[in-house]
């Protein structure tokens, strides 16, 4: 069973650099505004979970379950999502230049105002532009 973490314990494993969260339960975790540039959540759980306006550039979302996650004004630059489950995910306004996408989910996911879509790679699942 993975690790469930608190928002406390994921910003003190921040203070020693990029966080190693991969296969982790992160679920309804609000994460808001962290600077998480670099972590690991390869395979983690991150369903419900809300990042609003997190710094994820360079992330690794690899394989990932964050359906119905908020990554609402996120920076996801440089991020591999390579077989995320996005799914109805809120994207609005995140930023995807340069992010890895191939076999990412992201039917019904809300994609109003993201940027770097069409840079970013592959897609499967159709998105909803939403509202």
């Amino acid at each position: 069973m993975p690790k469930r973490l608190t928002r406390g314990e994921i910003e003190h494993a921040l203070t020693a650099g990029p966080a190693r969260l991969n296969g982790t339960d992160v679920r309804g975790v609000v994460l808001d505004g962290l600077d998480l540039a670099g972590a690991d959540f390869s395979h983690a759980l991150l369903e419900g979970a809300s990042l609003v306006g997190a710094d994820l550039r360079g992330a690794s979302l690899f394989s990932a379950k964050a359906a119905g996650a908020c990554l609402r004004d996120a920076d996801l630059r440089g991020a591999n999502l390579t077989a995320a489950d996005l799914s109805h995910a809120d994207l609005s306004d995140a930023q995807l230049d340069g992010a890895q996408v191939s076999g990412t989910n992201l039917t019904g996911a809300h994609v109003m105002g993201l940027a770097g879509l069409m840079r970013a790679g592959a897609i499967a699942g159709p998105a909803d532009p939403g509202v």
